[in-house]
């Protein structure tokens, strides 16, 4: 299995709040991604925080890994808000997250805000994970057209963020993936 990661700040944001993690052994994998909220402050520090957290529980868990990847969300949620609670500089961050553990032909995949996994193959890009944000709720509900949604003036607008509340849910997926 190869993994690789990169992070660009982009041309809006002065800082780059992105944290990511990737790790391989033989048929076993885990790759992270943590994007800090932009408009929050220390939205880096609450990315950084919860990639030490969560990679750390999906490396050397021993439980099956839908557990698994479900108590490494919650251990860094509990990491952020703690800091962020103990911290006057930090009050307010929060990040989001995507997820993968990947074991034999299964990816297993939790994801938190707008951070998205998808599945590349032969047969096409297919999207794995449903955003947190307003506008996918507007979507799914047939308020907006998904082309209304790409230009709406609150398409950054999440509803789910690590370190922001004490009860955190991800949605977990998993995925059979053919060789290659």
């Amino acid at each position: 299995m190869n993994v690789w990661g990169l992070t660009d700040r982009g041309t809006v944001r002065d800082q780059n709040q992105d944290a990511f993690f990737k790790w391989t052994d033989g048929k076993k994998g885990a790759v992270l991604v943590c994007d800090g909220m932009g408009g929050a402050r220390a939205g880096n520090v609450a990315s950084t925080l919860a990639v030490q957290v969560f990679s750390e529980i999906m490396v050397h868990g021993t439980q099956e890994p839908p557990a698994r990847l479900t108590v490494a969300l919650e251990e860094a949620n509990k990491r952020v808000l703690h800091h962020a609670h103990t911290r006057p500089s930090c009050r307010g961050m929060g990040t989001t997250l995507v997820g993968a553990l990947v074991e034999n032909d299964t990816a297993y995949v939790i994801n938190v805000g707008d951070s998205r996994a998808y599945y590349i193959s032969d047969g096409g890009i297919e999207q794995i994970t449903r955003d947190h944000s307003l506008v996918e709720d507007l979507v799914r509900r047939g308020h907006i057209t998904p082309q209304e949604a790409r230009n709406h003036p609150n398409k950054n607008v999440i509803t789910r963020a690590r370190g922001v509340d004490r009860r955190l849910e991800g949605d977990l997926f998993s995925r059979k993936m053919a060789p290659g």
